[in-house]
């Protein structure tokens, strides 16, 4: 079939699509019934042949079936000629054109029964993918129970929503946009979001996302950005971005489909003008190269790439991973080897202070000065800082001129003096640090990350923040293993934290201190030596390290727009081993690629020289033909199949 048929409709027209169209006209059923009642046609034409009738009633019957059985594919092949191009529809009626030419008008309208019975069933096939696509359009409510200053509530279209309007999820209804749970306790399934099966608890402060399901109590929340902005919005846009970043194997097959079909087309004339003029029976010749035409026509060349790709992406994004497109699965299938950064990605990204060694300072001064620098920093390490701040309520001092250094750490003027809070490198420039030293060795040896507090030149203290490493890294690890994968650590942390870590998750190869120009240069060692790699990271610091990775993958909660918008692919629970199932994705659809391109090329290779040699005739070649076209399609619905990944 020509690949225009599948090709997806925009959000709006699929949304204009959902609210005037019923279910059943949707979904093709009315389509499927009327080429049926062209099918009856063609079976009363042929028992009309049976049983003699005149040649009128049959070629009365088999006009009326091709009426009916066309619909789709009459307006395909019209507009492909009126382009003045030659596609598969247009070889599909020259083929019966021919058969009715012969005085053989049942066999032709049987093949256009069966190639618009194909083209229906696909399609109703391809919708079954789409919907798994725009389902996720129907997760958010259209409305939300807006909370007034006076305590009254009022239903309002999630348009009107807006940063800080307090809004009411009553128990199992979906949330209507993100927010902040502000009063009550409650859990949230976050799978049609996450892939996370699991319902999350969440309580005062914790983040809710748009589309998810409150499993308990009613729960009082705060939004914090427009319905337009949410997570759930921004996986819809960038799947449907999706659609159109096609992978090599489908622009490839596209471009052979371009040439292909007229040189199928030239092939056939040239089948029944050789033997014609040779003296051959011109009529058995011509017969001969109509069914060579059905034979050895690309339909399911021209379908297996599209299928499989968007079926992959759509399976993907019913487990939380958003593939960015048929070459973003195309390339994480080649990888060799998988770089995983530390904080964020093998641990959970949300460290808290563990202790405070002071040195020229108490250690409330020591928390209060970092605190003022990291609150203008982007990075897990200063959440924790504040946060340990706030826990202590400690007062703190004014930071201007803050500049945050990728790798290093963050410095600014804090009450007049410069002042900074970094990594173990900034003790380089320093004279005696020897105390510092010792603390950071201390703390870097127990696996905590370490920040260095210096104002005024003096060391005031170190910092050792802890990261919570992820329940499944370990197994995620052992899996990637598993599969043959070369799997690394890449962290811009002190290489004894990393180690410690490591050794917790079974990694064996470490690459610490690592700045962002080292990540970069560290991945083209990789690929030079051992093939392409994938860079797995939290989406923020680890940017450049993700856009020179043969494909990268950015892990983060669904609220993360870097995990939306950074990468080829958004991991967007935060389960490692979803790195682990979106391989196995990529992998099962190079599989179901290559079968069905060996399906497609099989049955041309094997039909259409039996069609010259007259030893298949239009119905055989019809059948075999059409029913490979579909057993393509059907190949590529199993990816939307839910399978246990191994571990």
């Amino acid at each position: 079939m020509s690949t225009a048929a599948f090709e997806p409709a925009s959000a709006l027209s699929c949304g204009e699509c959902v609210k005037t169209k019923p279910h059943w006209h949707k979904s093709g059923w009315l389509e499927l019934l009327v080429v049926f009642v062209g099918g009856a046609m063609v079976a009363g034409a042929w028992g009309s042949e049976l049983l003699d009738l005149p040649s009128a009633v049959i070629w009365m019957l088999c006009g009326l079936s091709v009426l009916l059985t066309s619909g789709r594919t009459g307006r395909r092949a019209f507009e492909a000629v009126r382009e003045f191009k030659i596609g598969v529809d247009v070889l599909m009626f020259v083929a019966a054109a021919g058969a009715a030419f012969l005085q053989r008008p049942v066999e032709g309208a049987f093949l256009l029964f069966l190639f618009g019975l194909g083209a229906v069933g696909e399609h109703m096939a391809m919708r079954r993918a789409e919907h798994s696509l725009r389902g996720l359009e129907a997760l958010a409510p259209e409305s939300a129970e807006r909370i007034g200053a006076d305590g009254s509530a009022s239903d309002v279209p999630l348009s009107e929503l807006a940063p800080g309007d307090l809004v009411r999820v009553r128990g199992f209804a979906r949330v209507p946009c993100d927010a902040v749970v502000e009063d009550g306790t409650t859990a949230i399934d976050e799978s049609t979001l996450t892939g996370e099966p699991i319902p999350v608890e969440k309580h005062p402060g914790d983040p809710v996302f748009a589309g998810t399901l409150n499993t308990g109590a009613a729960v009082t929340v705060s939004v914090t950005r427009p319905a337009s902005e949410s997570a759930l919005a921004r996986v819809i846009a960038v799947v449907t971005e999706a659609r159109s970043r096609r992978a090599r194997v489908e622009m490839l097959t596209e471009r052979v489909e371009r040439f292909y079909a007229p040189l199928v087309l030239v092939a056939a004339l040239l089948v029944f003008g050789i033997p014609a003029l040779l003296g051959k029976d011109a009529g058995e010749w011509f017969y001969r190269s109509m069914a060579f035409l059905t034979a050895a026509s690309p339909c399911a060349l021209a379908i297996g790439a599209p299928a499989t790709y968007l079926c992959g992406v759509a399976g993907g994004a019913r487990r939380g991973i958003v593939f960015k497109g048929g070459q973003s699965l195309e390339s994480l299938a080649r990888v060799k080897g998988i770089a995983l950064d530390k904080t964020g990605t093998i641990t959970t990204g949300r460290p808290r202070v563990h202790a405070v060694h002071p040195i020229a300072a108490g250690e409330p001064e020591v928390i209060a000065v970092a605190a003022a620098l990291e609150a203008q920093a982007s990075h897990p390490l200063a959440d924790a800082i504040g946060a340990e701040a706030a826990r202590r309520a400690l007062a703190i001092p004014d930071a201007d001129a803050v500049r945050q250094h990728a790798g290093i750490g963050v410095e600014g003027i804090v009450d007049g003096v410069p002042a900074i809070a970094g990594s173990p490198r900034v003790l380089d420039e320093l004279g005696d640090s020897a105390p510092a030293r010792q603390a950071v060795h201390q703390f870097t040896g127990e696996g905590y990350s370490v920040v260095v507090v210096v104002r005024g030149g003096v060391v005031l203290g170190v910092i050792g923040v802890g990261d919570q490493i992820r329940a499944d890294a370990a197994p995620a690890v052992a899996a990637m293993r598993k599969r043959g994968l070369r799997v690394l650590m890449i962290t811009g942390d002190h290489a004894e934290s990393a180690s410690v870590i490591a050794r917790h998750v079974g990694l064996e190869e470490v690459h610490a201190d690592q700045r962002p120009q080292d990540k970069m240069a560290r991945l083209d060692e990789l690929e030079l030596t051992f093939g392409p790699v994938a860079m797995v990271g939290d989406g923020a610091n680890d940017a450049p390290a993700l856009a020179r990775a043969t494909v990268s993958l950015s892990m983060g909660n669904a609220a993360s727009d870097v995990a939306a918008d950074n990468a080829d692919i958004a991991i967007m629970g935060e389960r490692l081993m979803s790195v682990v199932e979106a391989f196995d994705m990529a992998r099962r659809s190079s599989v179901v690629m290559r079968e069905n391109l060996l399906i497609a090329l099989g049955v041309i290779c094997m039909v259409a020289p039996l069609a010259i040699a007259g030893l298949a005739d239009l119905g055989a070649a019809v059948i075999l033909h059409e029913g490979s076209t579909v057993v393509v399609v059907l190949n590529a619905l199993r990816l939307l199949r839910p399978t246990r990944t191994a571990r």
